[in-house]
């Protein structure tokens, strides 16, 4: 045993004192040295000057096993006869004694055994903290991957089925085109067939004719006297000339881009599961830029209870109890129009990036009209009638479903493809509480939508998964009549505009619910009973229209 009862470090093989070279009592380690002391040497090791301030400990596991020789004895690369014994701070790099007379006078030394140590207790740290930290963070992240994977492969394979339906609508499509091209070509060919066997038919009768005329000549009597054939020109059928031209295919190359322009896109949209809003970053928006200037006004056919701008400075009117939809340019120039047959009145519309427009209407039907105005049915909502529509960042079709039950009523989410529903959404808060009843108008901004819920006289905002995220019910603005919002759009600052039948103005909010001014008032705009509006954000403009025929396009922020 040692002087202070610390186990002594066993050995297989005979351990010798580094001085006397015996091997008895062999129970200490001098760090400084370093090397093995007997307990005869180890008394007398502090007495040389020299050694006087070495580091003498009991030989135990711990110490043999951090300044032992397989821990320890490494030869100096510098100077290969010399073992390396210290550790320069300064430098950052281990030395033998010639190393530190010739390099590191004056730096921060410690032993090789001490900055050994240092170096084991960092690194056991680290070890401690990737076990006790790192390794329970990172298997969290994982289990919440695999079920976030999971509810996203459910998405993923719905995106698949609509990519792969729209597939064999476009092959379908393009068969029926080719079909019909390869039809024509038959048809035109049987003609030809047709023509060529009655010029034989006539080529016959002709023959038939000389013969007999022939027959008459040779017979030479009188009756060649009497005998009067038909005129040559009467075997003439009359037949169109042959046509000189051959028929050329001339694909349409530029489909092909078309197509690849305007087949849709697989977008990834954010999901923040963990908070129920995440702000968007948006435009810098300044109360001070509002300034509303007045810049042009017209009559339109109909009532304007629903508006939508095309580009170009055009938009869309529309009124609930007519089947046409109208295209004004900003001078009141009507530039076309489409009618819905059977509609029972169009509610609204909104425009997908290819130039399609989705609209609903009073027959409970949605609809898709092209580019070139044909109109087929994309979802029947019965028993509800679809108002408002807009689209999502991904082109999703949300529809504000109404129903006399107010209970029943709500916003779906339909793909714009397939009509097939992705969700309903009903606007749940407090209690139970339904916040969407009557819906009228739905915008998307950013992740959220809002919605104009006319009987409750408010506007309501939900997340992307339905949460209500606030209310505005236009007691904020103190208006003298109560508020009664009829139309909805979204500017660039993810400001809402809100049109006021009752008070002849829009709330202008912002995107967390807030009143930032009341504007486009009657004194503004001339105009009463605003109800249709949209804002062009492209040439910073807002049309408003109301519930008559006026339409009012107005700049609203400097």
């Amino acid at each position: 045993m040692s002087d202070n009862g610390a186990t002594p470090f066993p050995t297989q093989l005979a351990v010798s004192c580094g001085f006397c070279c015996g091997t008895s009592d062999v129970n200490w380690f001098c760090k400084s040295c370093p090397g093995s002391l007997c307990n005869t040497c180890k008394m007398s090791h502090p007495s040389y000057p020299v050694f006087k301030n070495h580091i003498v400990v009991p030989r135990t596991n711990d110490v043999m096993r951090l300044y032992g020789p397989s821990k320890i004895a490494e030869q100096c690369r510098l100077h290969p006869e010399k073992e390396i014994s210290t550790y320069c701070k300064d430098c950052q790099v281990p030395c033998c004694a010639t190393c530190q007379v010739q390099k590191h006078k004056k730096h921060d030394i410690s032993t090789i055994e001490d900055a050994y140590l240092s170096a084991e207790n960092r690194l056991n740290d680290n070890v401690k903290e990737l076990e006790k930290d790192v390794l329970p963070t990172i298997d969290q992240m994982t289990d919440n991957t695999e079920k976030e994977s999971s509810e996203k492969r459910v998405h993923i394979d719905r995106v698949r089925e609509e990519v792969n339906t729209f597939r064999e609508e476009l092959k379908e499509a393009v068969d029926e085109s080719c079909d019909y091209l390869i039809e024509k070509l038959e048809h035109d060919e049987t003609e030809l067939d047709n023509l060529i066997t009655k010029l034989n038919v006539q080529k016959g009768k002709v023959r038939e004719l000389i013969k007999e005329v022939n027959e008459i000549i040779q017979k030479g009597d009188l009756s060649m006297i009497k005998y009067s054939p038909p005129s040559p020109s009467t075997f003439i059928p009359e037949f169109p000339t042959p046509r000189s031209t051959i028929p050329v295919f001339s694909p349409g190359r530029d489909i092909l881009s078309i197509i690849k322009d305007r087949i849709g896109t697989v977008e990834w949209i954010e999901i923040n599961s963990e908070s129920k809003h995440t702000p968007i970053p948006t435009a810098k928006f300044d109360p001070s830029m509002i300034n509303i200037n007045k810049v042009g006004s017209f009559s339109s056919e109909i009532y304007v209870t629903s508006i939508t701008t095309a580009g170009n400075n055009t938009a869309w009117v529309m009124w609930s109890g007519s089947d046409t939809m109208y295209l004004y340019d900003s001078s009141g120039k009507m530039v076309r129009s489409i009618t819905v047959e059977g509609s029972n009145g169009i509610m609204d519309m909104v425009i997908r990036r290819s130039g399609e427009i989705i609209v609903t209407s009073g027959d409970r039907k949605v609809r898709r009209v092209s580019v070139s105005g044909e109109v087929s049915t994309l979802i029947d909502t019965s028993p509800f009638t679809p108002y408002g529509v807009c689209l999502t960042d991904s082109e999703d079709v949300v529809v504000c479903m109404n129903d006399q039950d107010e209970k029943n009523s709500h916003i779906a989410v339909y793909s714009p493809d397939t009509g097939i529903k992705l969700r309903e959404i009903r606007g749940m808060i407090g209690q139970g509480k339904q916040q969407i009843t009557d819906p009228y108008r739905v915008v998307s901004n950013g992740k959220d939508l809002c919605v104009v819920n006319v009987d409750l006289g408010h506007v309501v905002c939900v997340d992307e998964r339905g949460d209500v995220r606030w209310v505005y019910d236009g007691k904020e603005a103190k208006l003298s009549k109560s508020f009664d919002p009829r139309g909805v759009s979204v500017d660039r600052y993810n400001n809402l505009l809100v049109t006021d039948m009752y008070n002849n103005c829009v709330h202008y909010i912002d995107r967390e619910g807030r009143l930032i001014q009341i504007i486009l008032t009657q004194e503004q705009t001339g105009l009463v009973g605003q109800w249709g509006i949209c804002v062009d954000d492209k040439i910073g403009q807002v049309w408003v229209g109301n519930g008559w025929n006026y339409v009012v396009i107005c700049e609203y922020l400097s």
